[in-house]
């Protein structure tokens, strides 16, 4: 049917053009004639798409991060810890008999003393690729202590604790031990050991210690457990507390600490990575470019120019970043690189409604990275499983505050642009 339209089309032509034409242009008529051209058709295939967060970006950094993400507006980061310990004696004392008192109370207190440390771990910071500065507004550090006895009325008012040089130190990111200096509490004395103390030392800001990366906090304070003459009459430094509380017969001693660090993610980044690997299931394994070319036509001779992997990027994050990419396997080994310090927009950035100093994102920017695969990358995509993401990530000298809402959204596509090189017989013994 085709070839019945197109030589009813030349046969009109040519009678229309006979009457011009020369003899030798009628002899080309004589011969077969054939409809010849090349077109390149382009196919995108979509390989994987998803969205990930600054949470996401975190939670990625290594299996055994431990933050955890709190439910606020602003991505917030926190770890906390608790640290206790009972000291019992070896008999729960009812009443206390006699012959505990030895006399009546006097100036001198006796005191054992123990150093006690809290440790927190962070791992914020443990696998980031870091060659900038960060600013984070604030870190916030909690500290609670508590401490109380259990004892009878008669050696109640014999029996005290006290808290001393609570100090607070980290380790940096290459595991130098360093002390925080802007934070120090006076001595805390616990007159009353069966009332207690709890003492809440709440929002200490740590920030300054941000750009040494630290992978733990420690907050170290000496304890000392002091008893009056009228209950002992000798050192009691060389007791072991279990024998202490046996003999001014004290049923058990309890004393226990907590540690918070809060992050909120209102910062200012300069180079700052983060690696993200993105799970591309049978994406690639199904790709079949025999059935591509197959469906483009029968019949006409397709090749393969090109073929183009496209990364679309809508940025939703306040950050700018520079995007590297490759193809890992099943093993997790690079089998094709993709892109190499590709700029990614920040997103729009504005005041915040709820406060007009903090700047958040306010809109998308997208941008497009696209790369040339050759021949050998083309054998290896059905071995493909993920793409290996890296971002460097930088705030662009503003202070901004990063939310749960604000994510970035990447859509891949495998782009096929066939040559189709078309030779269709029109007509076989030409016109005239």
């Amino acid at each position: 049917m085709k070839k019945t339209v197109l030589f009813s089309v030349f046969l009109v032509v040519a009678v229309a053009m006979t009457s011009c034409l020369r003899s030798d242009d009628l002899e080309i008529l004589r011969h077969p004639i054939h409809v010849t051209g090349t077109v390149e058709p382009q196919y995108g295939i979509p390989v994987v798409s998803g969205e990930l967060n600054i949470n996401d970006l975190l939670s990625s950094l290594s299996a055994t991060y431990q933050g955890m993400i709190t439910p606020d507006p602003v991505v917030t980061v926190e770890y906390d810890t608790a640290y206790s310990d009972t000291i019992r004696g070896a008999i729960e004392y009812t009443n206390m008999g006699k012959g505990v008192i030895k006399g009546s109370k006097g100036d001198i207190w006796y005191s054992k003393d123990t150093t006690i440390v809290d440790t927190i771990d962070i791992d914020f910071f443990n696998d980031v690729d870091y060659r900038g500065q960060i600013d984070i507004e604030h870190i916030w550090l909690n500290l609670g202590v508590r401490a109380y006895g259990i004892c009878s009325e008669i050696v109640r008012p014999h029996v005290r604790a006290r808290f001393e040089n609570l100090t607070i130190s980290y380790d940096d990111h290459d595991g130098n031990r360093k002390s925080f200096t802007n934070f120090s509490v006076g001595r805390i004395d616990i007159d009353d050991i069966t009332d207690g103390l709890q003492r809440q030392f709440d929002s200490i800001d740590i920030s300054d210690i941000v750009n040494d990366m630290p992978r733990r906090i420690f907050t170290t304070y000496r304890m000392k457990f002091r008893v009056n003459e009228a209950l002992l009459d000798e050192n009691m430094a060389n007791m072991t507390y279990s024998e202490l509380l046996d003999t001014i017969r004290m049923t058990r001693f309890i004393y226990a600490a907590d540690l918070k660090v809060t992050m909120p993610l209102s910062v200012q980044f300069n180079d700052l990575n983060f690696t993200y690997n993105l799970d591309l299931g049978s994406g690639l394994s199904s790709v079949n470019l025999d059935s591509i070319l197959a469906s483009i036509s029968q019949g006409v001779n397709v090749d393969i120019e090109k073929m183009r992997f496209r990364l679309s990027l809508d940025n939703g994050i306040p950050l700018d970043m520079v995007l590297n990419a490759s193809m890992l396997n099943a093993n997790g080994d690079s089998i094709i690189g993709l892109f190499k310090d590709v700029p990614i927009a920040s997103a729009n950035v504005g005041p915040s409604s709820d406060n007009p100093a903090i700047l958040v994102a306010i809109g998308d920017r997208n941008t497009s990275a696209e790369t040339v695969l050759n021949n050998n990358d083309i054998d290896k995509l059905n071995q493909a499983r993920y793409i290996k993401v890296d971002l460097k990530t930088d705030s662009n000298n503003k202070h901004v505050s990063i939310r749960r809402s604000d994510f970035l959204k990447l859509k891949g596509y495998i782009i096929v642009k066939p040559s189709v090189n078309v030779d269709i017989p029109v007509i076989d013994n030409g016109i005239f």
